[in-house]
């Protein structure tokens, strides 16, 4: 009974974590620039241990027929089998490019990020819908300012005559005067070195370096990545999991409690 127990909650559990990340998801369909994240899972079962051996040469590695076996975690120990989220990754594919018509709105084609600075520190953000304060500074809508290909933030002088614009490699003009240059940069160890900060911004781990062509379209920005019809199918499913996996725990107890009374009128 402990073993099955164990197995249900653990399950259970996991669809319960999957739910929170699509619920999170489904909310930010339409934030521009989001990135949709993704749960992937792990299992331990004791039955594949038992054939397991140890390569001299590695004594922490424990080599199955199936791979590489994991060790047990969380409340179960080594002899019950259980399943947990084994991590939460953010997927980044490109969002659609939404039309605005709006000269501060831009979207990066293709690899990069917009730096922004914030009081934390030179953040990252796919999220192109900017605005000017009033100090003449491009910022993002959230308040941080947009920075240049030097870091440094860009302000457009307010005694310049003309309409703004954004050539595709990023140089922002008003009127015919050059004002600067957007900065487009990607990690050097690539996104796997990125954390979400919330806002719609990445903080990165490595070091960062520019984009060698940045490729950046003007009157639109680029919209979440999150597919609402995929999302909230993949809810429903783990929704019906999530309840199997209570059914069948409910009938296991109502099981074991016929058991210990049947075993009380016997006795």
């Amino acid at each position: 009974m402990r073993q099955a127990e164990f197995s249900l909650v653990s399950g259970a559990q996991s669809q319960e974590q999957l739910m929170d990340v699509l619920t999170n998801n489904l909310a930010n369909v339409d934030t521009p620039g989001f990135k949709k994240d993704r749960v992937t899972f792990r299992t331990y079962l004791p039955h594949r241990e038992w054939l397991h051996k140890v390569p001299p040469d590695r004594p922490d590695y424990n080599l199955t027929p199936w791979g590489e076996f994991p060790k047990p975690w969380g409340m179960a120990g080594g002899d019950v089998p259980h399943a947990g989220v084994d991590g939460i990754h953010v997927r980044y594919e490109q969002g659609s490019f939404r039309a605005t018509g709006n000269p501060l709105d831009l979207a990066i084609n293709g690899d990069g990020f917009f730096q922004v600075s914030t009081s934390r520190a030179n953040l990252l953000t796919r999220n192109g819908r900017f605005t000017i304060d009033g100090s003449g500074f491009l910022m993002t809508h959230e308040g941080y300012k947009v920075l240049d290909t030097f870091r440094r933030p860009i302000r457009l002088p307010q005694t310049v005559p003309g309409a703004i614009r954004v050539r595709g490699d990023g140089t922002l003009f008003k009127g015919e005067q050059v004002i600067g240059k957007i900065g487009i940069v990607v990690p050097t160890g690539g996104t796997k070195g990125l954390a979400k900060v919330g806002d719609g911004l990445f903080e990165a781990n490595d070091s960062v370096r520019p984009v060698s062509v940045p490729q950046i379209m003007e009157g639109g920005y680029e919209g979440s990545n999150v597919n609402g019809t995929f999302e909230m199918v993949r809810m429903i499913e783990a929704m019906r999991s999530f309840e199997t996996h209570l059914k069948a725990l409910k009938t296991l107890n109502d099981l074991t409690r016929r058991t210990v009374n049947d075993i009380s009128v016997i006795a």
